[in-house]
């Protein structure tokens, strides 16, 4: 049996009905009012699949198409000019976009529905969960998401590995916080790069 990593301290999760210990495989030590999630309980996940190509072109009608981070900016995502008379996955306006492929783990957010092909997954976060609060977490996990990643082309990870993704949730109010003091710190930083 595997050392604990935190003497005393045992988590379990119910997969199937059954209870199975995660000590293990849990990252680090969180205070005792937030709780350890997988990305998939607290938000909706939709991979992407990319439309038919005969349907994507630079301009013209249709909903915009994003197939990867080309079009990422510092926090929400720049418009595309290329567009799709045939959907196939849709990321509505607040979804957050990870890239699925090679980059493993870029994190953006949508202000707008895109239609979004295989190099990205849309996460809405649940029961009120703010979407920013989310997109910093995922970002901080990036590397436990390219540790999964697997191929030989590129690396690139699967809906199961997004799902699967511990993210340390807080409540609410601490959630504002610690949403205030990032916007802080990075108001300074703006600042310091002139």
């Amino acid at each position: 049996m595997e050392r604990q990593k935190y003497p005393g301290i045992c988590y379990y999760e119910q997969i199937d009905g059954k209870t199975v210990e995660i000590t293990a495989e849990i990252p680090y030590e969180i205070p005792e009012s937030w709780c350890w999630c997988r990305l998939g309980t607290i938000t909706n996940i939709v991979m992407g699949q990319s439309p038919d190509g005969a349907s994507v072109k630079n301009e013209g009608p249709g909903i915009e198409f994003h197939q990867g981070k080309i079009f990422f900016g510092e926090q929400y995502l720049r418009p595309s000019p290329q567009r799709t008379t045939r959907p196939t996955r849709i990321a509505p306006a607040g979804s957050i976009l990870i890239c699925v492929r090679a980059p493993v783990g870029v994190v953006n957010i949508t202000a707008r529905e895109i239609c979004i092909g295989r190099g990205l997954a849309a996460v809405m976060a649940l029961c009120n969960i703010s979407e920013m609060f989310v997109a910093h977490w995922i970002t901080a996990r990036q590397q436990a998401l390219v540790k999964e990643a697997t191929g030989s082309t590129f690396l690139a990870v699967s809906a199961d590995q997004v799902k699967n993704l511990f993210i340390p949730l807080p409540p609410q109010q601490e959630q504002t916080r610690i949403l205030g003091t990032i916007s802080q710190h990075e108001s300074i930083l703006k600042s310091l790069r002139g």
